[in-house]
């Protein structure tokens, strides 16, 4: 006789985190477990149970499944910590979880193994800035819709953990997934840690992804604020909204080798390049060039302008061009100056950390544009909590319609 998988048990030993199911079966028919294609999760189907009224927006009957080995050697990620974070979190925007369960090594899986389940959300972030449409070149209305509303929604996130002690330290475009409804999301706590959680002289600074890395990061800092990382990263991912499309340069033919050339020229001809959105700054090659990228745009500091430089363990050992500040205007060609969000992005992409707009003034900041769209599949809760007293009017059932417009105009 079969038995029944603990996660569709009430309260088995191996539950490690309760959330939003209270430590209750979560109710998936374990046959219907396959991955998703394209994000490093599985999806399962709901049969039953409490689950299926506490999906916070996403897909209907669905759940997401994030299984990871809890060994030391993924340290900074560290998943029972991330399990135990997402217990504590309750936001609109921010991944609620079901319940998180551990299961003890075996012949399959030599490492003790961490599985959360959460809701699902079909959409991510770096799907939507691949889409055309998603620009003043494109739908007008519909851009300003939706960046306005995920801009308003990813800051009142941010605010919310910042508030509650916890910083992210990997956002970015694939780390935000977004509902049918157009709630988005901020997802993979696997790094996130809590201000008492790394000493300081001990951080880890081997974390954060790309052209979204702080510069702190990219000198090797070991004692940063990493609240300060989550503002600069949200400011280079909201500001990914307002870059172009460009088509992907081809590899230069003196920089392949032998063998690459050999590869490109004779094996099956790779699908046509499609359009893909500017990053910001450059981070794909080396932290060097993340940061020569980094100065370009916002100017080369001075141990005036970046007192924290001289803290700094690789700072000495590079020299820069001394690139003159540049109006972030010139980089974001679809970004209106008019609003609030232009003043938002200048104010977290500094270079000092300790200049850097905290989430809450830059949320302050987005009210004055006055009333956003909503996501269609926030409760009435939700919707007071999204927007607060001041902007008590928001405007509500179209988010979701506007952004599939948007998504199938790809």
């Amino acid at each position: 006789m079969a038995t029944t998988p603990d996660y569709n048990q009430d309260s088995p030993p191996t539950l490690l985190a309760a959330g939003t199911l209270q430590g209750k079966a979560v109710g998936i028919n374990p046959s219907s477990i396959r991955p998703c294609d394209g994000r490093p999760i599985f999806i399962a189907s709901l049969s039953s149970g409490a689950a299926l009224e506490r999906l916070r927006g996403g897909s209907f009957g669905v759940v997401a499944v994030k299984s990871t080995a809890d060994d030391a050697s993924r340290v900074p990620r560290n998943p029972r910590r991330e399990a135990q974070l997402l217990a504590k979190l309750d936001h609109p925007d921010t991944l609620s979880l079901l319940n998180a369960y551990q299961s003890d090594p075996s012949p399959t899986s030599f490492s003790t193994r961490i599985t959360l389940f959460t809701p699902f959300y079909p959409h991510t972030l770096r799907t939507l800035l691949f889409s055309p449409s998603f620009s003043l070149d494109g739908e007008r209305d519909a851009f300003c819709i939706v960046s306005q509303s995920l801009a308003f929604q990813l800051v009142s996130a941010v605010d919310y953990i910042h508030a509650h002690g916890v910083a992210h330290r990997d956002l970015n475009p694939n780390n935000v997934v977004i509902s049918d409804g157009g709630r988005a999301v901020i997802i993979d706590f696997g790094i996130a840690i809590e201000r008492e959680d790394e000493p300081t002289g001990e951080m880890h600074h081997a974390v954060g992804t790309g052209s979204y890395r702080a510069p702190e990061l990219v000198f090797a800092s070991r004692d940063y604020d990493p609240f300060a990382l989550d503002l600069w990263a949200l400011g280079a991912t909201l500001s990914e909204f307002f870059t172009a499309l460009e088509l992907p340069v081809p590899p230069s033919p003196d920089s392949e080798d032998e063998f690459e050339r050999y590869y490109r020229q004779c094996a099956t001809p790779p699908p046509e390049p499609t359009l893909q959105r500017k990053t910001l700054f450059d981070g794909g090659a080396s932290d060097f060039l993340l940061a020569a990228s980094i100065f370009r745009v916002l100017g080369t500091p001075t141990s005036e302008t970046w007192p924290e430089s001289a803290s700094l363990p690789n700072f000495a050992r590079f020299t820069f061009a001394p690139f003159p500040p540049t109006p972030l205007a010139s980089h974001l060609p679809h970004l209106e100056q008019s609003l609030a969000l232009a003043r938002v992005l200048a104010g977290m992409l500094v270079i000092s950390a300790s200049g850097r707009m905290p989430a809450r003034t830059a949320l302050e900041e987005l009210k004055t544009d006055g009333p956003v769209v909503s996501p269609d599949d926030f409760d009435s809760e939700e919707r007071r909590q999204f927007g607060g007293d001041e902007l008590a009017e928001i405007r509500a059932g179209t988010l979701g319609k506007t952004l599939a417009a948007v998504l199938q105009a790809q």
